[in-house]
Formats: C-alpha cells, structure tokens, sequence
C-alpha cells in the first residue's frame, strides 16, 4: 500500500492532486458544516447542503427540510441558505421560489438569512471559522496522544577515523556516539560555530556509548595526551545526490567530503554555497574525498535548477574535525517519540494555538524588519497549498509518520478560519462587518447596496486568486520549503 501511495505521491501532479483532496476539500466541507449546523440552531431556513460546486450530479438525500447534494466540481462544498445564492442576496421572484420549494418539503417556518436576528447572523457567519478551528484543535490533540518528538540531548555521528587514531579499530562511518563517560551529549556542547565536547576529557581511558546500527555498546578507548582539545569545521559532507544533475554527472556520491571548489578550501556549507553562486555556468573544479581517497571532478553549477534542486544537485551538511583523537563527525539532535495522555494533549493543543496566534501577530512587525522576507509571508493559492501538501504527504509516507501530514491539515484548517474572517467583502467577515454596521446604524443597508459590495468583492478576490495561482505555479512554494 505505501508503495502504490509513494508511486502517486512521487509523481508531483497527481500528488498535488491527492493533497489537495486530504488536505482541503475535508477542511472546506468541515467549514460549511459549520455553518449548517449554526443555521439550523438559529432557526435558518438552510435549502441546500452540497459537496463540491454545481453543476449537480445527484442528489443524495433530504433532511429535514435540506437538501443534501452531490457536484461535478471537487472543490470543497457550499451551504445554500434561504434567499441567498452564495455571496449574493436572491431577488423577490428567486426567493419566493425558494419558498415555494420549502413548503413543498414540509418546512413550516421559513427565516431567510436576513431575517433572523442579528446577533444570530453573526453566529451563522463566524460558525464555519469556529468549526475550522474547532478541527484544528481537536488534530493537535490527537497529534500528541500519537506521539510528539521530544528532543532530549545531542549526538555525533561518525563520519571518518583517521588511520593513526586510537578510535580507528573501534568505530567506523556510521556510528553515533551518545554518551561519553557516561554523560549525554547537550545541546549546548554542540553549537554549530565552536563544539565544546571533547573539551572535558584528559589523558585517561574514555568510555563512549556508540550506536552500531541498531545495537548500542560501550567502546573504551585510551586517548592521546593532550592539554588542550579544540574542535574546528571540517570538509562540507554530501548527504544526498540527486539525479541528471552535475553532482549525478561528475560522479560525486553521497558521504563524499568537499575539500576544495576552484582552489579554494571548503570548511563551511554557507561559503559552499557562495562559491557555487560565483561559478554558475562555469566549468568548475571540486575535489572530494571518498574513503580516505582525494579525487578531482568537474561540473557546471546550472543557472537555472529544476525546483527542488540547487545548482549541482547536492545536500549538504558541515562536519566536524578533532584533530587530537583523529576524528571527522557531524553533529545531531537525539529525538525520542513521546506518547502523551489525553491532558497533556489538551495542553499541546493550547501550546500550539497559542504559538499560532502569537506568530500571527509578530508577522507585520517582522515583515517591515526584515526579519522575515516578503517572498517567505507571500499569499498561497490552493495550488501552492496542494504543492507544500505534497512534499509534507511524501514525508509522512517515507517515514510512516502520520503526524507529518496530520500537522499540516491542522494548520491549514486554521489558516481557512481565519482568512474567512478577514472584514473583506464576499468572506465571513465582511458579513459580519455589515451586520456590524447595521448594529451601529440602528437599521440595516439595503440589500442592494450589500450586494453589490459583496460582488465587487468578489472579483477582486478572484482576480488576486488567479495572479496568486499563477505565481505558484511560475515560481512553486516548495522552493522556499527547507
């Protein structure tokens, strides 16, 4: 079964296509269910319940008094509530035959939206972000009692022994150091610009826990006398090559070490990449080292990547050298699954809602900073949405975590409600802002002039929709993706 899901996920149309069915036709439906519900508690005459947009493809069944149907276009569904069609208010021959056809299915008491009070509009309104959100939370519980990673230390990972070493018989690439001496690794003894641990040990015997695939031993080793131990930035390490790429062409594989781009030294991802930048287009020299072996290659850094994929095709990660014991690694989080009870998830949901809240708050602020860059805060269209689906759904099947894609839908839920509360025409809020203003005046405007705003409305978004799907698809949101 995840080899038929990874086969479609791995292909980027029909993977976009199968995010956008998980992850936003449920989070639309959900939102209209929400305003069904709210009409029907405030005695709001709801005609029509519809699961994708017209045109009709059957209807499924009435109850009590609402019709339930099915639609040709898979985009979420609609509720269609008496003398409205959508964002628009029907005209007086419309609705009467609105009303005409709720008499036939037995529906006594007839209230049209604007009928009915205003404080209940406003609940009709807002109930379908309250379901959204409602949803969100209720994933983000569940989230936890499933298990959230909970970092609890650091780890090294081998990446090569030199021969003279004292550690050369006993480990090899691979293997993860947790402990030494019996104390874990912190956080704060690996910082990316100085690591701190190996600073502690002297000249006596060490005792290093190691994890060999998937078995953890004790390795004791004698290492070298040494008053003073200073770790520096090693080789960039190749993590990954992608395919048709430079990287692919020249031969480099993954677990080569970049010593050196065009004569220059290589100890630092970041000036990896800003060599790179100076030599696009440019026949370039790299030499590598695999198994203890320098080799020279050359490749063309490409101008323009397919997306997803730098310039020579490569991922990367800095490593590591301490030279006194003889070793290259790389440093890591060590991570654990941790199962949490139903309060505690209750208290994770609070946590991660109110980070939300919080994060939404701070974006106009670090947007005019320059904290955060334009393009990172730019509008998504649903195929930006179905793009950035896509890679969390492959990465869930990967490594069969179903939180992976569970936490997207959570946010993407939330992010529906609130957008729908925007006070812009044509959305929840802008109803809400109207019946606000009929608060404030003592009387509402006329449904004409609403209208009329609403349709504007309307286009405006639409035309922004199309400008917006057009930039995702020209320039796809899963570049910005780490």
């Amino acid at each position: 079964m995840n080899d038929l899901l990874m086969s479609i996920v791995g292909n980027s149309f029909l993977g976009a296509v199968l995010a956008f069915a998980l992850v936003l036709i449920p989070s639309v439906i959900i939102h209209e269910l929400g305003h069904f519900i709210a009409g029907k508690l405030v005695g709001i005459t709801i005609l029509e319940f519809g699961v994708g947009f017209p045109p009709r493809i059957a209807r499924l069944f009435v109850w009590r008094g609402t019709e339930f149907t099915l639609n040709a276009l898979p985009l979420g569904g609609f509720v269609r509530p008496l003398g409205e069609d959508f964002v628009r208010q029907k005209g007086h021959e419309e609705e009467t035959e609105d009303r005409q056809e709720a008499k036939k299915r037995g529906i006594s008491r007839l209230v049209s939206v604007n009928e009915a009070k205003p404080l209940a509009r406003i609940f009709f309104f807002v109930a379908g972000a309250i379901a959204n959100l409602l949803t969100a939370f209720i994933l983000f519980v569940a989230i936890g009692m499933m298990g959230i990673v909970d970092i609890t230390g650091a780890t090294l990972t081998v990446v090569e022994v030199q021969n003279e070493s004292a550690l050369y018989e006993l480990l090899e690439p691979g293997d993860i150091i947790e402990a030494i001496n019996g104390q874990t690794i912190s956080l704060d003894q690996i910082d990316d610009a100085s690591p701190t641990v190996f600073e502690s040990i002297g000249d006596e015997a060490v005792t290093l826990a190691v994890l060999k695939g998937a078995t953890e031993e004790l390795v004791e080793v004698e290492v070298p006398t040494r008053e003073q131990r200073v770790t520096n930035k090693g080789p960039v390490r190749i993590m990954g090559v992608a395919e048709n790429t430079p990287a692919d062409d020249a031969g480099i594989l993954a677990g080569d070490l970049i010593l050196q781009m065009n004569g220059v030294s290589v100890t630092d991802v970041v000036q990896l990449q800003e060599l790179t930048a100076l030599r696009l287009g440019l026949d370039t020299e790299i030499i590598v080292q695999r198994d203890g072996m320098e080799r020279s290659v050359t490749l063309t850094p490409r101008e323009n990547p397919p997306t997803g994929e730098g310039a020579i095709g490569i991922v990367i990660q800095n490593t590591f050298v301490e030279s006194s014991l003889g070793l290259i690694f790389q440093m890591g989080v060590k991570q654990e699954l941790v199962n949490l009870g139903i309060i505690d998830s209750i208290m994770f949901s609070i946590d991660r809602f109110a980070s939300l809240f919080r994060s939404i708050i701070a974006l106009p602020s670090q947007l005019f900073s320059g904290q955060i860059r334009p393009a990172d805060a730019r509008p998504v269209s649903v195929v930006g949405i179905s793009q950035v689906g896509r890679e969390f759904l492959e990465r869930s099947i990967e490594q069969e975590e179903p939180v992976i894609i569970l936490n997207y839908i959570a946010l993407i839920s939330v992010a529906l409600g609130l957008t729908n509360l925007l006070p812009l025409p044509a959305l929840d809020g802008g109803r809400i802002l109207f019946v606000l203003i009929e608060l404030v005046r003592g009387r509402p405007l006329p449904p004409e002039r609403e209208g009329i705003v609403h349709l504007l409305g309307l286009i405006l978004l639409l035309s922004l929709t199309v400008v917006v799907v057009f930039n995702d698809i020209r320039n796809p949101i899963t570049n910005l993706l780490p």
